[in-house]
């Protein structure tokens, strides 16, 4: 939180505004300026890493905290993961002004790993607009998906879960109510071909709830609905959900 960036005075703070993860939240327009308010104030940098903001698909559009910076405090990073394929393992930096000399210094000792042919690719890709359309063809293939899952987890479920980060990006948290824990139910997953994963793992103090993450973006519609099916087996004996 802002408070405690003012009371432990970094000089550094990294946040994920876009899709907190792993709980999927998306940070609103007025913390974004408080905490813009704070760099500005104390001299610190904000690291911005936007893993995944292309992909947002409930309300308006909320700015970066780099387009909102007027002080040169954000360095914001991003990745073609998501938006392409992770087998291309290219992600990219935008510095604040003052610090672009200095990151072209470090920069020029890197020894980078990735094709120039493949960096001009995706460069021409996006200067002729394939990329933008690419991304508008994706939202709507993974909010197709987004809603499979979430129909087939009311649907199986009921009331015994409950989801969390359901907004944007390519995961959600998935709650079990009365689930003995997370491990048990990575375990039970797993027994019948489904891999989920602990929420618990990105806490320094793990809550008293039992989540578990489910990715979707590269899944098919129907192996979504059957691996939710699977899930509600593993997890509840084959008992019929509450509606």
């Amino acid at each position: 939180s802002v408070q405690d960036l003012e009371q432990y005075q970094p000089q550094l703070a990294y946040t994920t505004p876009s899709h907190q993860f792993p709980l999927g939240m998306i940070m609103p327009i007025g913390r974004r300026l408080q905490l813009l308010d704070w760099a500005a104030s104390t001299g610190a940098h904000i690291i911005e890493d936007d893993y995944d903001g292309e992909f947002r698909y409930a309300g308006q559009p909320v700015p970066s905290l780099q387009g909102l910076d007027r002080n040169h405090r954000v360095i914001y990073l991003g990745t073609f993961s998501k938006s392409l394929i992770p087998s291309l393992r290219i992600s990219y930096m935008v510095l604040p002004f003052p610090l672009v000399k200095k990151g072209l210094n470090k920069a020029s000792l890197f020894k980078q790993t990735v094709s120039r042919h493949v960096q001009h690719a995706i460069a021409r890709f996006m200067k002729n607009g394939d990329y933008q359309r690419h991304l508008n063809r994706m939202r709507t293939l993974y909010r197709k998906k987004r809603k499979t899952l979430l129909d087939a987890i009311k649907h199986e479920f009921g009331d015994h879960a409950a989801v969390r980060g359901e907004n944007a990006g390519l995961h959600i948290i998935l709650e079990v109510k009365g689930a003995p824990s997370e491990e048990w139910l990575t375990q039970k997953a797993l027994e019948k071909g489904v891999k989920v994963y602990p929420a618990s793992v990105s806490y320094v103090t793990p809550p008293e709830t039992h989540a578990v993450l489910l990715g979707f973006g590269g899944l098919s519609e129907k192996s979504i609905a059957d691996g939710i099916k699977k899930l509600k087996t593993a997890w509840f004996n084959g008992r019929q959900s509450r509606e």
